[in-house]
Formats: C-alpha cells, structure tokens, sequence
C-alpha cells in the first residue's frame, strides 16, 4: 500500500454553506492534502454554486445537483455516474441524508472501505419531527454505522448515546478540530465606532434555531436598556431576516452588533477582544467556535447540551448553563463581566491547555490510523 492515499470525504453540505459540519470536512480535508494526500469531497448543490467541479484547498470538490430537497434539509441526488475507481477509502459525514446512503451502497458494491462519522443527534421538537427521526433511525441510520468498516464519534456524550440506541461494534472517539488563525487580527468595521472602553460579548455561528439566537435575543430583553456591555453576533444563515427585525425592536438595540460573515481576521479580533464567546445551542456536536475560544484564552458560555457544558466545566474554561433558558444566560453574561482577573487568568490559561488536544495535526493523525487501519 502507498502511503498516499486517496479519500473521498461526503457532506451533504459544503463550501459556500456555512456550518460546523462542512467546516470539520473542509479542515480535515485540507490538513490531509498538506500531508501528500489525494481528497475529494461530494457534497450537495444547495445552494446552488457557479461551478460544479472545482478545486478548494488542493482538494477536488464534486457538487452534485439535487432532484428535490426534502423538507429543505436531505436533497436527493444520484450518485450512479460518478466514479469511485481510485478511492482507497470513503470518508461518510453523516448517517440519514440519501447522498450518504447511497454513497454507502456504491463503496460496499465496489469494495472500497467505509468510514463513518457521527457529528450530531438533531433535536426535534415537534411530535411528527421526534416520530420521523425515531423511524428514520431504526431503518436507516443504525443501518448506516453497521454497514461501515469503522465509526467515529466527536466526544464520549455520543458514545453513551449510540449505545443506548443499539449500535453494536468498536467506536472511535475522535474529536473535532480546529487551526489556529495564523493572520493578524482585525476590527470588523461596524465595531470602529464602539466605545473601546465597554466590555464587548460575542457570538459566533450560523444564525439558525439550532444555535438559540432567540435565546440570546431574550436573554438581552432581560437587562434595562443598557445591559453594560455590547454585544456582537457575527455569521449568517436563515435566520439573519428574523435577527436584523428582532434587533430594530429590541430596547439594547444601541449595544447589539450584527456582523454578518467575518473573516478569519476579523473572527480572531473578536476572540481576542471579547470577554467572552456565548454558544446558546439547542444542540451541538463539538463546535469549532469552542475550541477555537479555549485557544484564545476566552472565557466560554456554554450550554449543557449533548455533554458540552460538563466539558467546559471540567476544563475550567467558562460557565455552563441550561438549554433554553434566557435568565441563566443573562446571569452568566453578567458573572463574566463582573469576574474578577484571577479567575478570568484561570479561565483562559485552562481554556489554553484544554486546547491542545483538538488541533487538527493531533487529530487526523487519529483519522488516518483508522483509515489505514480499514484499508490493511
């Protein structure tokens, strides 16, 4: 066997979606390809993209035009034409999506090992979302991991779970990663005009339900008029609309900075610059912005969601709260406000030394012993 392997990394969502789960494919994609490594990644055409069949990052990127896209979530694409001769190894991302299952069905057909990993358990929160996720479950997505030649989990919160949901077999723990930004910081442009001497808070991340902006708009709602701080919400997604109306009638209205997509220079002012990254999900595999904020030595307000504030607090990083709850975020905005340096110092030296584990070069060391291991 060659030590350059060629793998094929299926998302269903990828460059220009933003998410954490293209941004785990794209970062361990990249660090494969600075190895020596041949990556091709298929993904679905939504949103539609100009191009195709490009190149990003040295890697080979397939969008695949969907027939349909069922509840706006699991497009339906074929995979017949394309061609998995060369692959030595399938990388899926995912369980449920047809791009994933079908891709499943080609690689077992033509032979070729299959990885699998599971990034999140989606909360549903109406009774015929839980029941189509439960169906959906039973028929396909265990069936997912029992077909594949290894499965890999983010944290050992969603080892618990697959156990608990039937899943027989060895599963790896191997957590996301991220890369350190390497250019210089700088001040997103709407913030220039903010008084420099105000505590600053900030929000990273897809403005979706999912990442519980409606908590963080509530939670704002409790303060007076001034909450003293200001907050900025930086990223985009489907609920930008809703969030610029929910901005114009809120009485903080003067202290809540919307940024929509920052760059990576812009994204590392705000670590460096805020006395705290606020992370309000409902649900979450292991999100980069966290990892990213314990590097930088940012204090964390993190919800206890699918094992992540016990992280934060065993890792002394920040404060864990409960889900959906806007008073206890309003409290922990407050308590990192009013710390005192001493235990700012703590949290950011121990957010530092957490850190190290979940950097990408430590991390696709892991990944490609399993591939090695699938394919020897």
């Amino acid at each position: 066997m060659s030590n350059s392997l060629h793998i094929l990394l299926v998302h269903v969502w990828f460059w220009p979606h933003i998410g954490g789960g293209n941004q785990h494919v794209e970062q361990i994609g990249r660090e494969l390809v600075r190895r020596g490594h041949r990556v091709t990644i298929w993904c679905a055409d939504v949103p539609p993209h100009e191009e195709k069949f490009f190149t990003r990052g040295g890697m080979d990127i397939v969008r695949i035009k969907p027939r349909i896209v069922l509840g706006g979530v699991d497009p339906i694409v074929s995979v017949s034409d394309l061609d998995l001769s060369d692959v030595d190894v399938v990388h899926l991302h995912d369980t449920l999506p047809f791009l994933i299952r079908r891709t499943l069905v080609k690689a077992k057909r033509a032979g070729k090992p299959v990885v699998t990993t599971y990034h999140n358990d989606y909360v549903k929160k109406t009774m015929i979302g839980k029941v189509l996720k439960f169906l959906r479950w039973a028929a396909q997505g265990r069936r997912t991991l029992h077909s594949s030649d290894a499965r890999i989990v983010l944290t050992p919160f969603f080892e618990r779970l697959l156990r608990e949901k039937g899943v027989r077999g060895k599963l790896e723990v191997i957590p996301n990663g991220f890369t350190p930004v390497d250019e210089p910081a700088e001040c997103p442009s709407s913030l220039l005009s903010l008084d420099g001497s105000r505590p600053l808070i900030s929000f990273v991340g897809r403005m979706s339900f999912q990442k519980g902006l409606d908590v963080l708009m509530d939670a704002m709602e409790s303060f007076d008029s001034d909450p003293g701080f200001d907050l900025a919400i930086a990223g985009k997604g489907e609920l930008s609309d809703w969030l610029a109306d929910r901005r114009a009638s809120s009485r903080a209205k003067k202290h809540i900075s919307i940024l929509g997509l920052v760059s990576d220079s812009e994204k590392r002012w705000l670590f460096e610059n805020s006395k705290c990254i606020v992370i309000p999900s409902r649900f979450e595999g292991l999100p980069t912005v966290l990892l990213e904020a314990m590097h930088t030595g940012t204090p964390v307000v993190m919800t206890q969601v699918n094992g992540l504030g016990k992280m934060v607090e065993e890792a002394g990083s920040g404060l864990s709260i409960p889900s959906e709850d806007p008073d206890s975020l309003a409290s922990a905005m407050r308590s990192i406000i009013e710390a005192g340096s001493d235990t700012r110092s703590l949290w950011a030296s121990s957010g530092k030394e957490a850190s190290k584990e979940y950097q990408w070069k430590r991390v696709t060391d892991r990944v490609l012993d399993v591939y090695r291991r699938v394919i020897g």
